[in-house]
């Protein structure tokens, strides 16, 4: 859902607006979705007969479609480079300092699971910090063709509609009430931004989460696993069924429990009344479920036993197509939020003493197994065609090429 704003700084009327319809439509459905993620949105089997088996099982694909996709996209995080040898290092270890990797693993969870992110910057003493912000309590208001996030709400749902929160915009915040049908804001606070301390991120152009799709597919799994254990169940409490032996009574019953023989008199027979199971019918729709669900998800089945297995570096490629479009759409959502906290860094660092600033650029890697040695020769067989840099950046293990090689000539130097 988008909110837009008609000016800069939204009016109390676009804020009561924008409120009502994330408490009443966007809420709901980002809490419904978190409750999938932890696995505790519950089963739907309707109405169950009074002393019939009632299970409820919940087997959390939701969490694994967002820990796959997660841990894919920002398992390895992405490496930041600035022009410049002293930008290089002070920003280096600024970032480190604000826990840059940790905060954006949260948001793009957040992503992957709400289809929205959001993270906060604030300044101390001792630098910039940055925060993830929950997105069931945290949306953006937009404004204009090009959707440029002017102001970001933080708000505490309260009893019957209400809210309370924070208004943020540029430079300022301010505080809000709200009784479900009016808002009344207080007075702006400054803030050390000039600009918007709260950068936006979404998942895909749709905004949607990913494994939103297929909750109904979950849905349905889970009612099968559910139903399939309760008829299992029911075949321990089955009942015997005995034919032309009228005249039986619950002290003979009784006798053939003790003694586990049965005195059937002719054509008499006994048999256990219990409700036919198919498993192969089971098993059929369950994995048909499950291939459904990775399938729309765009998510590899890591379980299969084929999967990665003697296969060659295209062909596990070609696996990972799927899960790559999703990935290549997660980065160009998270790209904008990020560079936006690049340049509150800047700010952020200017205010405390140390002007700083110059071209970022950023690189994301793959979170797959990697033959290291066979990279290494690669890149050493490449000899002068390609740059010292250029090697050290497809390296995932080296976090600060610009470093590094400082470091190189720093050794060379020393031995010369």
């Amino acid at each position: 859902m988008i909110f837009k704003t008609e000016t800069a700084i939204p009016t109390a009327q676009c804020l009561e607006s924008a409120l009502g319809r994330f408490l009443t439509y966007e809420l709901p459905r980002r809490s419904r979705l978190w409750d999938y993620y932890e696995g505790t949105q519950g089963v739907n089997k309707g109405r169950v007969a009074a002393g019939r088996p009632n299970n409820t099982l919940v087997a959390n694909w939701a969490k694994y479609i967002t820990d796959v996709h997660t841990g894919y996209f920002m398992g390895l995080p992405p490496t930041f480079t600035f022009t410049g040898k002293r930008v290089q290092e002070r920003m280096v270890a600024a970032l480190a300092e604000a826990s840059m990797d940790a905060v954006l693993y949260a948001v793009a969870r957040d992503m992957s699971v709400c289809g929205q992110g959001y993270a906060l910057a604030y300044l101390t003493d001792r630098g910039v910090r940055l925060a993830r912000l929950d997105p069931r309590e945290t949306f953006t208001l937009t404004l204009g063709i090009e959707a440029q996030v002017t102001a970001a709400v933080r708000v505490s749902p309260g009893k019957n509609g209400s809210a309370r929160g924070e208004l943020y915009t540029m430079g300022a915040v301010t505080d809000f009430t709200y009784d479900g049908r009016s808002v009344k804001l207080g007075p702006p606070r400054p803030l050390a931004f000039s600009g918007m301390p709260v950068s936006h991120f979404s998942n895909n152009l749709s905004g949607l989460g990913d494994f939103e799709p297929v909750t109904p597919l979950m849905d349905a799994y889970n009612l099968l696993l559910s139903g399939a254990m309760d008829d299992m169940q029911s075949v321990a409490n089955a009942f015997l069924a005995l034919y032309g032996m009228q005249g039986t009574t619950q002290e003979d019953i009784g006798r053939a429990n003790l003694s586990r023989v049965l005195s059937l008199p002719e054509k008499g027979r006994a048999e256990f009344v219990v409700k036919n199971l198919s498993p192969q019918a089971i098993t059929l729709l369950r994995d048909t479920l499950v291939s459904d669900m990775l399938m729309i998800t765009m998510t590899p089945n890591l379980h299969d036993a084929a999967f990665g297995t003697g296969v060659s570096g295209v062909a596990l490629e070609y696996k990972l197509w799927g899960a790559e479009q999703a990935r290549a759409a997660k980065e160009q959502g998270l790209k904008g939020g990020m560079y936006h906290l690049i340049g509150l860094f800047f700010e952020g660092m200017s205010a405390l003493g140390t002007p700083i600033s110059a071209p970022c650029s950023a690189r994301f890697y793959k979170n797959l197994p990697q033959d290291l040695g066979r990279l290494c020769q690669t890149l050493t067989a490449l000899g002068d065609t390609v740059s010292r840099r250029t090697k050290l950046e497809l390296l995932p293990f080296v976090n600060d090429p610009e470093g590094e090689l400082g470091r190189i000539d720093a050794e060379k130097g020393a031995q010369a």
